[in-house]
């Protein structure tokens, strides 16, 4: 079967940008009119930025309207519950709720999805192929969202979320599985354990395809999972809130921008959008009616490289996850908010002070709680860690540490990765 060519929708993917950008600015003067008129939020952003509905007329025309922050995203919704007076269609038209951390309410509208099906077709996946699903099913969308992506290209899909390791194991084994969806260091993890029992994984399952996302894809981690299975890996960005912004093709060398949102790199400070190859925050607006975003600040760092790619597809890519421009951290491909951390430790009085840490260690995300305590002992520790598994879901180990250790700067959490 032939996995590098071809296209899932070819008419659209081999435009050329300009007729790809086209095609962008008709459907953004529908999406801002409906939202003005039925958004709340965004018929006042309109209103304090002095602009009209009307006045949205080709992409340029978006820098007249500010960014929003992802974090703010919280805030509106706390202040307009549920969601911030961004829901454009009555709750009938709603599918399904999902919650974020923070906490963010991202409502799915009735016939809109999350548009992995284009990158999952370019990174290989097929009609027919038997595939897991190792994202989590439970309020955040990540599951649902390649559940039906993948059922949309016709693969038989086990919704096995992050179950134990064996247990992918063991359905990897007896139901030939070709594809695999996930995070690469978990998958790494699953064949890491065969080998262990014995099995090869190149040998001993089918894997031919994986795609993964939600965390950084270093070169030493793709070699290392490619090698073990014997299977290609390719990557994709995306958001909760908005779904898929970008993929790999076969020839890598970054990522094709979706044709479902517009994309563009603004200036973190400014918002105003930078040209090809600058750095700075992604910023997305999306087509969708039921909750439509405008110039959304996801807070991560990237670029755009125009040019030719050998696959066929005309547009720009994304160069990958460059860093964060706010002081949200991913872990564990889930984002950790500092006022998130804050409000768990606060059930602890004996408590004097903080910091969250995230390293990696063997392709593994570690958060590290160095904490200075009153009265540390161990089972103050397990009440901390259990309290943390709960509100952050990713689970973090607390290090005591001496009284007067940690600096007094305000910082709630620091990354020390490095990726290759």
């Amino acid at each position: 079967m032939d996995r590098t060519t071809g296209f899932l929708h070819q008419d659209l993917e081999q435009r050329s940008w300009d007729e790809q950008r086209d095609e962008q600015a008709r459907r953004l003067q529908g999406v801002i009119a409906h939202a003005a008129a039925n958004a709340p939020a965004i018929g006042a952003l309109l209103k304090a930025s002095g602009v009209a509905p009307g006045d949205i007329r080709s992409l340029e025309d978006l820098a007249k309207l500010p960014v929003t922050p992802k974090a703010k995203l919280v805030d509106m919704q706390r202040e307009n519950p549920p969601f911030g007076g961004l829901l454009a269609v009555p709750l009938d038209q709603v599918r399904r709720v999902f919650r974020s951390p923070g906490p963010i309410y991202d409502p799915q509208g009735l016939d809109e999805g999350w548009g992995w099906e284009e990158a999952l077709f370019a990174a290989g996946f097929r009609r027919g192929d038997m595939c897991i699903n190792t994202f989590g099913y439970q309020m955040t969308p990540a599951g649902m969202m390649f559940d039906d992506a993948l059922g949309t290209l016709g693969c038989p899909l086990v919704p096995t979320g992050v179950g134990d390791r064996e247990v992918q194991i063991e359905i990897l084994r007896n139901l030939g599985v070709a594809g695999f969806v996930g995070m690469a260091s978990f998958l790494l993890q699953i064949g890491e354990r065969a080998k262990e029992q014995g099995l090869d994984p190149a040998r001993d399952f089918g894997l031919k395809v994986a795609f993964t996302t939600a965390e950084p894809l270093p070169d030493t981690l793709r070699s290392s999972v490619e090698t073990l299975f014997g299977a290609t890996v390719r990557q994709g960005f995306g958001t909760a809130d908005c779904g898929c912004l970008a993929y790999e093709c076969h020839a890598k060398g970054g990522m094709h921008l979706a044709s479902r949102a517009i994309v563009e790199i603004a200036d973190p400070e400014t918002g105003q959008p930078l040209g090809p190859g600058q750095v700075g925050e992604v910023v997305v607006t999306l087509f969708n009616r039921a909750y439509p975003l405008i110039r959304f600040g996801t807070g991560d760092l990237s670029a755009v490289d125009h040019g030719d790619c050998a696959c066929g597809r005309r547009s720009p890519k994304l160069r990958g996850w460059l860093g964060r421009c706010d002081q949200l951290v991913k872990v564990k491909g889930m984002f950790l908010h500092p006022g998130t951390l804050q409000g768990a430790m606060r059930a602890f009085p004996e408590v004097t002070r903080f910091r969250a840490v995230a390293t990696r260690a063997d392709n593994r995300d570690v958060l590290t709680v160095r904490t200075e305590a009153t009265a540390p002992d161990a089972g103050l520790k397990a009440r901390i860690e259990e309290r943390l598994r709960e509100i952050l879901t990713i689970g973090a180990e607390v290090e005591w540490v001496a009284a007067g250790t940690l600096p007094d700067d305000g910082k709630v959490i620091e990354d020390l990765r490095k990726w290759d």
